[in-house]
């Protein structure tokens, strides 16, 4: 590991995390540097994001020549500008900078630009969903100097909330997205419930077929992010959106085919609360009593096993409606069962 920091921008979840700087602590700096350049006068600050070797010395090179960068140009060096993620793009807008561009000097491979890319596409969806205009992040490469100014002075300056966010960026990233979001949505020039996202985005919601779904469960198991989650004693599949990641485990897990996956950012509480997607009554042993499934699922194993030779006999099929002690109960007092022991 080079330490560059990669991984955690485009981890949906936040498993993977960068420590060098941690996004809380460059979120301070960017805070700090922000209300300085205020504070003197400046205006639609464009922080830029460089790396310590090859990108210091491009600037050097800019600095050099006398013409130097865009006054509201605010280089601000990082071990590897991989470590650029959705989080830090938001939060850096929210905090107060009105554009943030990530210059990439020759020595990043070409994997880092696509990751690079991909985040900017996301974090510049949720703006442009949220009513702000223009072009809020850029990825400038080039290892000439002068072309890395000319890119730079072509960034018009784009639309941005008027009042500076003065919480702190979160190390947990969905965190710090949804306090930069919540921040973003409360000066948006056009305040929605929902930003529709492109497929494969980190943030969304699960669908459910309850025509086809038998309540068996299994997507709720598979989920790695508690976003699907069992009612306890009640038949019932509940839904977290705020905890989806959009991994597509849940859609390939499910035996029926019932959930597709839908690409969204949901705003405000709804996104906080679990709400139901599906449930139903619990079926009954027809022998105890003792509820052990769900009306869909037996119904759904009698009409697939009706036809099979095993339970031709109505007994048979009574059988699975019973629960698993009664089950074994009726086998072993049925003497017409087949048994390996008469063989």
């Amino acid at each position: 590991c080079m330490g560059c920091g990669a991984c955690a921008s485009v981890c949906p979840s936040g498993a993977m995390g960068f420590q060098f700087p941690r996004v809380s602590r460059r979120g301070d700096q960017l805070r700090a540097l922000l209300a300085a350049y205020r504070e003197a006068g400046g205006q639609d600050a464009c922080i830029v994001f460089h790396n310590g070797t090859d990108g210091r010395d491009l600037l050097a090179s800019a600095a050099a020549a006398g013409r130097g960068l865009p006054a509201r140009a605010i280089p601000l060096e990082s071990w590897h500008v991989a470590s650029t993620g959705v989080d830090l793009l938001l939060g850096a807008v929210a905090l107060g900078a009105n554009q943030v561009a990530v210059l990439s000097a020759g020595s990043e491979a070409p994997e880092y630009s696509q990751s690079l890319r991909a985040q900017m596409a996301l974090a510049q969806s949720i703006l442009a969903g949220l009513g702000y205009a223009g072009r809020h992040f850029a990825l400038i490469e080039t290892g000439d100097a002068a072309a890395a100014v000319a890119a730079l002075e072509a960034l018009a300056p784009a639309t941005v909330p008027a009042t500076p966010a003065a919480f702190a960026l979160s190390d947990d990233k969905r965190t710090a997205v949804e306090f930069a979001v919540e921040h973003l949505a409360r000066h948006a020039p056009a305040p929605v419930a929902e930003i529709a996202l492109a497929a494969g985005s980190p943030w969304g919601e699960v669908v459910v077929d309850r025509q086809k779904c038998t309540m068996c469960l299994s997507c709720a198991g598979a989920c790695p992010e508690g976003a699907l989650m069992d009612g306890g004693d009640t038949p019932m599949l509940r839904f977290l959106e705020r905890n989806c990641v959009q991994c597509g485990l849940c859609e390939r897990t499910c035996p029926e085919d019932a959930i597709t996956l839908k690409a969204r950012l949901l705003l405000g509480p709804p996104a906080r609360e679990a709400r139901v997607l599906n449930e139903t009554q619990p079926f009954h042993c027809v022998s105890c009593g003792k509820p052990f499934g769900t009306r869909q699922m037996v119904d759904a194993m009698l009409g697939r096993l009706a036809g099979h030779s095993m339970f031709s006999e109505p007994a048979a099929l009574k059988r699975l409606q019973m629960c698993a002690d009664c089950r074994v109960v009726d086998m072993m007092s049925n003497k017409n069962e087949v048994s390996v022991l008469k063989l």
